[in-house]
């Protein structure tokens, strides 16, 4: 969304069509130090090609390739350390089978398909095993500050069975909630908008 400076936090570098939809590279960088956040291409307003995602520190989080919009082929990523985290395979649309993964330490979790996944952000920790890249048994969200188990799911190679959100006492079957994938929050910059005003506070 386009802002006035004063309550911006990314500055981005792309051009638009005239439908308004961005067009060729994209740039993104953190308004703060200057540090490059995204790098790729869009076409016929949909991310085409290699895209670069940084860690607010600079270092890069992730790479992989766009087609049409949609994430495909191996994706690699990295923890702030510069250390490997995770190799993940992205498939038609479908859930991304998880290859390797590593805990920050270097200590490898999951190998060729198989073992013991987690990841951790806004102070909460998914965790769950893969068998052949895909989710397989009982999953866990719990609160990293207490440990306090928020949600729990259950996959049968990969198929999902069961969900329940712990302090709200509901069931679920429909679909689940959880996801491996883990920057998504840059799929909602795909489209441009004007923004007139500041957040309130500004």
């Amino acid at each position: 969304m386009l802002t006035p400076p004063d309550c911006a936090a990314i500055r981005r570098h792309v051009r638009l069509d005239s439908a308004g939809h961005f067009w060729g590279y994209v740039r993104d960088y953190n308004l703060s130090n200057n540090q490059p956040l995204l790098q790729g291409a869009y076409r016929n307003g949909l991310m085409e090609g290699q895209f670069e995602v940084y860690h607010t520190t600079g270092e890069l989080a992730a790479r992989g390739y766009y087609r049409r919009g949609e994430q495909v082929g191996d994706w690699a990523y990295w923890y702030p350390s510069g250390r490997k985290r995770q190799v993940l395979s992205f498939r038609n649309g479908l859930d991304p089978l998880v290859q390797q993964f590593w805990e920050e330490t270097g200590q490898q979790l999951v190998k060729d398909g198989n073992g013991t996944w987690y990841r951790q952000e806004s102070g909460m920790q998914l965790r769950g095993a893969v068998v052949g890249g895909i989710p397989d048994g009982r999953w866990q969200l719990r609160r990293i500050e207490d440990e306090h188990l928020v949600a729990r799911e259950t996959f049968v190679k990969g198929n999902f069975r069961n969900g329940v959100l712990i302090d709200q006492m509901y069931a679920y079957q429909d679909q689940s909630r959880f996801s491996v994938a883990d920057w998504e929050q840059y799929r909602q910059a795909d489209k441009y908008a004007i923004g007139t005003t500041c957040p309130s506070g500004k």
